[in-house]
């Protein structure tokens, strides 16, 4: 009986440590933007209320334009990276919360649901993490380069899986156009 407790413990542990991400992709980039002759980026902040969450999503996806080559450079880049990022609903201390105020959405043009609610409990979680990159402002204006959005529905929210879904939005960066399905462990996208 003892044997076979370990053996219930040990299967336990290692399945512990294999949480998958699977999320939906969807890539838009605008047709005539040359990335080869783009070599530098930077960040645009934009959320104040989340910036801890925003900064980490924020270096997962440097990491991923630096691995193909593109150059953090803040004072002079060629194109900025903002990271849109939410949880249609989320659990706190056995409750769970929706959100429902609204934002615009800069892929679908529309405005998006956010803000809080109390909810029913639900055992899964829609999460989604939008990438836009574009011009570096001027004069108030801005010219989209690439979009790319990818989401998912976990037990876990956006600090457990973003870093994934920001991995899993960019992996096929600049060339893929269209939808397509991505699958990570979680600890490959540390």
């Amino acid at each position: 009986m003892r044997k076979l407790l370990v053996v219930f413990a040990l299967l336990g542990m290692m399945l512990s440590g294999c949480v998958y991400v699977n999320m939906d992709v969807e890539n838009k980039p605008v047709e005539g933007t040359d990335f080869s002759k783009l070599k530098t980026f930077a960040f645009k902040q934009k959320s104040e209320s989340k910036k801890d969450l925003e900064a980490i999503l924020l270096n997962s996806a440097k990491l991923e334009l630096e691995s193909k080559g593109f150059r953090y450079d803040p004072a002079s880049p060629d194109f900025v990276v903002l990271v849109n990022f939410g949880s249609k609903a989320f659990m706190e201390r056995g409750v769970t919360y929706k959100r429902e105020a609204y934002e615009y959405d800069y892929i679908s043009k529309t405005n998006s649901e956010i803000g809080v609610v109390k909810d029913a409990d639900a055992p899964r979680v829609d999460n989604t993490v939008r990438i836009y990159l574009m011009t570096p402002e001027s004069e108030g204006m801005k010219t989209f380069l690439w979009r790319g959005m990818a989401v998912s529905q976990d037990r876990e929210g956006l600090d457990v899986v973003g870093r994934c879904l920001v991995k899993g939005a960019l992996i096929k960066f600049p060339s893929a156009n269209g939808s397509f399905r991505e699958k990570f462990n979680v600890n490959d996208c540390e």
